[in-house]
């Protein structure tokens, strides 16, 4: 009877992590509440499975795990140096999303992460229907303007994962694992996510996008005067008809070649100007606090001291932006954060992410996919401090190192 208990029990609980994780994949870009549920839950239930001894053997089985636990580690000691003790427990908050990671990779089986990626595309193809919507003036969405056809979160945020979808069927498309019949329905909702993604005025997730097709162009064709013409050809037709056919991608392009020419005279008065004044202050602030950085919570202080000390003749518009904001790049973040110590253990971190052994090649063309979309859109956005991008490191990190476990 106790051994019967005890089946059924372990049967129940894999259930629910199953049918949990299809619910949270399917959310992740619908709704913050439910991000936030589910960090609480799935903690809730590695506690309530009370198998820590077991777990802990599991977690230690898989190197990317030990790499993300000095890395954060090291980022949350920082607060010891930290003078604004306020943003530190912030910036710790944002990355306390990433305890799920661990919990993630050691309870989902490895025959469930084809049907939960399938799930985050579905909740995907929602969210693309609503912002379609919008776009063309059929319904209104929480006040959402068509100029920025965004249901849920911001458009550069959606951008992010209107890329990494995209790049997900694009490379379905180019895999010999489906037939033609099944690839019909998977080309027109490649073609829907890249419409959007190329309405949509993020060219965060424009830029990483553009930057995953080379890599999934290698990954198929591998690198050859072949792979060279097809992405180059894909690119093209990609970027000149949405540059003919779409007003505001159109509109975008015209401002990013402004931005440069601006740049060119020392005028860091636009988008892609204050983006280059943070890698300005970045190198003063790494000059100042070379191996350990300015602390976690500091880098808009340390921002402050390094333009007190050398200004650059920025614009007072400028400086007021840079002392008073996230860097707007992931890797200037940890840079100012943690110094170089910091920078070494997030690119030790990120090797290890990229080098999991997956023997699924699918899911291992995949990791290497949307890690690669994430790894660009973090020279432009910081990436692992922003809700919904960060769930959505959560959900790649995880799916990717459970589908590296040696069981299933």
């Amino acid at each position: 009877m106790l051994i019967l208990t005890g089946i059924t029990e372990k049967f129940s609980c894999k259930k629910t992590y199953y049918y949990s994780a299809l619910l949270f994949a399917f959310t992740l870009p619908l709704s913050r509440a439910a991000v936030s549920f589910f960090i609480l839950w799935f903690v809730f239930l590695f506690i309530a499975q009370r198998n820590y001894k077991a777990s802990w053997e599991q977690i230690k089985a898989i190197p990317a795990l030990k790499t993300m636990g000095f890395f954060i580690a090291f980022l949350f000691a920082s607060i010891l140096w930290s003078s604004d003790t306020g943003e530190a427990l912030n910036q710790i908050r944002l990355y306390s999303y990433w305890i799920i990671i661990p919990i993630l990779a050691i309870s989902l089986k490895k025959e469930w992460l084809a049907h939960l990626i399938s799930a985050f595309l579905l909740g995907m193809l929602l969210s693309e229907v609503i912002a379609y919507g919008i776009f063309f003036e059929v319904w209104g969405f929480k006040g959402r303007s068509p100029d920025y056809p965004s249901p849920f979160m911001s458009h550069i945020h959606y951008s992010v994962f209107l890329a990494v979808t995209a790049i997900v069927l694009l490379n379905r498309l180019l895999s010999k694992r489906y037939t033609w019949l099944a690839k019909f329905p998977m080309l027109l909702f490649f073609l829907t996510s890249t419409g959007n993604l190329l309405i949509s005025t993020g060219r965060t997730g424009q830029l990483a996008f553009f930057a995953a097709i080379a890599v999934a162009v290698v990954i198929h064709f591998r690198l050859s005067i072949k792979s060279l013409l097809i992405f180059t050809a894909l690119t093209a037709v990609l970027f000149i008809g949405a540059y003919k056919s779409i007003p505001l991608f159109e509109e975008r392009i015209d401002h990013a070649i402004a931005d440069v020419n601006k740049l060119q005279n020392d005028d860091y008065q636009s988008s892609w100007g204050l983006r280059a004044a943070f890698w300005i202050v970045t190198y003063d602030i790494v000059k100042e606090h070379p191996l350990i950085g300015a602390g976690i919570g500091d880098y808009s202080h340390a921002a402050k001291e390094a333009l007190e000390k050398n200004d650059h003749n920025f614009h007072d518009s400028v400086i007021a932006w840079v002392t008073s904001t996230h860097f707007h790049n992931q890797y200037l973040m940890i840079l100012a954060q943690g110094g170089l110590m910091g920078f070494a253990l997030m690119l030790w971190l990120l090797i290890a992410l990229f080098r999991l052994k997956i023997e699924d090649k699918e899911l291992k063309e995949l990791s290497v996919l949307m890690l690669s979309v994430f790894l660009v859109g973090s020279i432009a956005e910081p990436l692992w401090v922003l809700q919904f991008p960060i769930i959505l490191f959560v959900f790649i990190s995880g799916i990717s190192m459970a589908g590296s476990k040696k069981t299933a």
